[in-house]
């Protein structure tokens, strides 16, 4: 009997018969996703766990009924893992059993919970004949039998020497990674099969790390050198270059806004690879391979993914960036579990999801914290790509604090463990050394500057200056107030508080009065952000008044020359002043104004923490440097012992990694404190986007990406009630994506779903 893993289609989606000859044979699949696999884990060092796992994933496969099942696509609800797991188990090879066991629903957890079958209740279903029926969907055959089959289609299982389990956490981040390369192998190899067409468009260039060095350093010369401001922006670039000859690891760079930390932080990355890698050779799997950029907010991704397109798109091509924010594609869903790539929808949704392969990635800290720890296999496909790479870490004071455990445990993990080179950027660097016990990897980052002091203070450009006790400013005082200057950045907590306080500046500066939040769609705040720098042009001069949640505060390139701040945490207080006077056109300090609101309003959990802490420290060092890092240590020593937890098990993401309960580590990673989901507005764009939705039901993958541009994130509570009023609709019925089907106003975005707590 012939043995196969997928049937074929012509070129127009048709199914074609088993006498085409163009089914693909299961030997040949287990074939290419081993081998393919292997090569992903090799940079990483398990390359032959992973090719172990390739050849035991759809083991179950040599059963009757799967063949069955793909002459009969009446056929549900195999288990074609389930035999593949147990014999990984049967091995000691427990990273390959979750691996091959989560490749299609997920990673399972070890032991029993809520979240579907655990694994070890997988592998003692399926060795007892009377429950292997149930587990498999009316599979009959035992373990032998399959392995029979196996060899006897060719196939002969690797040798495999088990390891000892001595680190759980770390043990758990390795088993995240396995299962990356299996599944990133599987779906490729699924897609050459289905769709060679589209396999072919896959191709990714090479980082070229010296010549995009060369490209770079060629657009630096050519900005001005004079002025205090640009000799600061060149001797942190020289502190970048010299710090790249050091030994991959951790390390930190402490330098103001408006520095250049985007582009000097590219150089160190790119002279850092080619230091190293030039003492390898060229198919040394220790090479360095790529740059990942990881951002708090969107609305810097967009700004620094054009930065980088601009930079290296002619000479490398358009496929050279990658920007990658929202999960536009759609996750596996509970119903998917027992299906695989012979359902059309299923196999396009996974291959519509990100894989990384790309020399530049541009991304936010959600996808990357909540990908490593996830268990879905469209969010982890990606994760063996991060593997020697170099990433950049941007802002990172917007981490929160609860998890700073578990989110620092795995980025220690990546450069002790995976080949990782990894840099914390930010101009309020938190004290992470005073989370001590809570952090079991040792945590020491080597500062890239080589004098941050002294950078702070020639590059202070503001006067902070803060309310007095008890004083309370009402909105249409403060909209008064930012109408008697020319050009004015406001920024407060919330959105509702942005809406409001936007609607009183408009009704006095309707010409000239702005709004950015995260309820407008990225593309749309791109072309807003653009209006605004070209108003704020010393060339053009003209006014401009721009009310913004703090989404403006991390990394946006404006040059306000006053600015007003809702009370808040400390480092957002610092990061308003950072657009203000960003460029130095202004000799004496500029003002940035704190006011109280009458009627404050703030997000919950840390961020009302972190500013009740502000007013406390602040009173207790009323004259404190504000713009020297010294503050923001001895600020965020507090504010950890405060809001941080006291030990890494106090951190639920860690302690359920230790536990191996994948799903719920998952569901525990959440950045913002509550899943979100994307919804596709219909502007510009965004209307072609839903209606070939509608007509084709799925996207591609680059139309995934587009789509993010167009897309605004909402809380669960929220997406539920825009389902309850009929707000969103969707496209596709197998296509779990939404489109938002009711007011998108061009000055505040969406509307309807109003909440105090969504204001990124």
């Amino acid at each position: 009997m012939t043995f196969y893993a997928h049937t074929a289609n012509d070129e127009s989606g048709k199914p074609l018969p088993e006498s085409s000859g163009k089914w693909q044979r299961l030997n040949h699949h287990l074939r290419n996703v081993a081998n393919l696999a292997e090569k992903f884990a090799e940079p990483m060092g398990f390359g032959d766990e992973a090719h172990l796992a390739g050849m035991l994933h759809d083991l179950g496969k040599y059963t009757e009924r799967f063949q069955q099942r793909l002459r009969n696509p009446n056929i549900h609800g195999i288990n074609h893992w389930a035999a593949g797991t147990a014999q990984a188990a049967a091995m000691k090879s427990w990273p390959t059993a979750f691996a091959v066991d989560g490749h299609h629903a997920g990673i399972p957890s070890l032991n029993a919970n809520n979240a579907g079958i655990a694994l070890r209740q997988t592998v003692e279903r399926f060795s007892s004949a009377e429950t292997r029926l149930e587990l498999t969907g009316q599979c009959q055959e035992d373990l032998d039998e399959l392995l029979h089959r196996l060899t006897t289609d060719g196939i002969q299982l690797p040798p495999f020497s088990p390891r000892p389990i001595t680190d759980k956490f770390a043990e758990s981040l390795r088993a995240r990674m396995l299962f990356s390369c299996l599944v990133d192998a599987d779906f490729l190899d699924t897609e050459q099969h289905f769709d060679k067409s589209m396999s072919a468009l896959r191709t990714t260039p090479e980082l070229q790390a010296e010549k995009a060095l060369a490209q770079l350093q060629q657009d630096l010369e050519l900005k001005s050198s004079k002025g205090p401001v640009n000799a600061l922006r060149q001797q942190l670039l020289q502190d970048c270059l010299k710090a790249a000859k050091q030994q991959p690891g951790l390390f930190t760079l402490t330098a103001p806004t408006g520095s250049g930390k985007t582009l000097s932080s590219l150089a160190f990355a790119l002279k850092h690879i080619t230091h190293h890698n030039t003492a390898l050779n060229e198919d040394d799997p220790r090479q360095f391979r790529r740059v990942i950029v990881v951002i708090p907010y969107t609305s810097i991704i967009e700004q620094t993914a054009q930065v980088y397109r601009k930079l290296f798109e002619e000479a490398f091509g358009p496929n050279y960036v990658l920007e990658h924010h929202s999960a536009v594609a759609p996750r596996e869903r509970k119903e998917d579990s027992g299906r695989d790539a012979e359902e059309e929808r299923l196999r396009r949704a996974r291959l519509a999801a990100e894989n990384w392969a790309s020399p530049l990635v541009v991304t936010t800290n959600v996808q990357f914290f909540e990908s490593l720890f996830s268990n879905r296999p469209s969010d982890c496909r990606k994760l063996h790509n991060i593997g020697r790479s170099v990433v950049l870490f941007d802002e990172v004071q917007t981490l929160p604090p609860r998890l700073v455990p578990s989110l620092l445990s795995a980025v220690r993990l990546l450069t002790r463990d995976y080949g990782v080179t990894a840099v914390f950027m930010t101009a309020t660097q938190p004290a992470f050394t005073t989370a001590g016990a809570a952090l079991p990897y040792d945590w020491q980052p080597v500062e890239i500057s080589s004098n941050p002091a002294a950078m702070a203070e020639t590059l202070r450009r503001t006067r902070i200056e803060l309310p007095a006790p008890n004083v309370t400013t009402t909105w249409p005082e403060l909209a008064q107030r930012l109408a008697t200057d020319d050009q004015a950045l406001c920024v407060v907590n919330t959105t509702k508080d942005a809406r409001e306080l936007f609607r009183l500046v408009h009704e006095i500066k309707p010409d000239s009065a702005f709004h950015l939040s995260a309820r407008l769609c990225p593309a749309h705040r791109r072309e807003k952000l653009n209006e605004i720098r070209r108003r704020l042009d010393p060339a053009n001069g003209e006014p401009c008044h721009l009310v913004s949640t703090q989404l403006i505060e991390a990394g946006v390139d404006v040059d306000f020359p006053i600015a007003f701040r809702a009370l808040g945490p400390l480092d957002s207080i610092i990061q308003t002043a950072g657009r203000c006077n960003r460029e130095g056109r202004h000799v004496e300090p500029c003002s940035v104004v704190i006011f109280r609101p009458v009627d404050i309003k703030l997000p919950p959990g840390a961020y009302a923490l972190a500013t009740a802490k502000t007013e406390e420290f602040l009173a207790r060092h009323p004259d404190t440097p504000l713009h020297q890092p010294e503050t923001y240590r001895n600020y965020f020593a507090e504010l950890y012992k405060l809001v941080g937890p006291e030990k890494a098990e106090a951190d639920h993401v860690f302690k359920l990694s230790q536990d191996f309960d994948f799903p719920a580590a998952a569901e525990a990673c959440r950045l913002v404190g509550n899943e979100t989901r994307a919804v596709l507005v219909k502007w510009k764009r965004g209307a072609e986007l839903a209606e070939k939705l509608l007509i084709h039901q799925h996207l591609t993958a680059a139309e995934c990406r587009e789509a993010q541009r167009y897309s605004v994130n909402l809380y669960q509570s929220e997406f539920f009630d825009a389902q309850t009023n009929g707000y969103i609709y969707q496209p596709a019925e197998n296509w779990n994506f939404w489109v938002w089907n009711s007011d998108y106003d061009d000055n505040i975005g969406l509307g309807h779903a109003e909440s105090d707590a969504f204001n990124l």
